[in-house]
């Protein structure tokens, strides 16, 4: 990506002259914000003449089910057993498994699933989900 010097701007800059870094946007169509001398973040005008707004802002959401991001996640660990809350946040983390609104599945529905797939989950005291060894 090409960008011209004066397209590199502190971010600093966007919190003190917003209208200023927008001019620089229409101008160049882009601008680099830098922190610490680093490029942080891009803004980019948008080109109606690419493609729809709601193709390049679509969400790509894993292919897994929970339930296979649970097993997973659990096929790695030790003793294939993990507390609830850890299954949800290392799923979350890996991004194996989202919510249709984006955000990870919470501890309850882990534990949840766990009821509706015996064969392959138990739930033991204390909120640890283990892979069945048979699995």
């Amino acid at each position: 990506m090409e960008v011209n010097i004066d397209s590199l701007i502190p971010f600093e800059k966007l919190k003190s002259d917003v209208d200023g870094v927008f001019q620089i946007v229409e101008r160049n169509g882009k601008v680099v914000l830098l922190k610490d001398n680093q490029p942080v973040y891009i803004i980019v005008k948008y080109d109606s003449d690419l493609k729809p707004v709601d193709e390049v802002m679509k969400i790509v959401s894993p292919k897994y089910t929970l339930q296979e991001a649970m097993k997973e996640v659990l096929l790695e660990s030790e003793d294939r057993t993990m507390h609830a809350a850890e299954l949800a946040d290392e799923i979350y983390n890996r991004k194996l498994y989202l919510k249709k609104d984006g955000t990870k599945a919470e501890y309850n529905q882990i534990r949840a699933r766990c009821g509706h797939y015996p064969e392959l989950f138990e739930a033991l005291p204390g909120n640890i989900i283990k892979l069945r060894d048979d699995v």
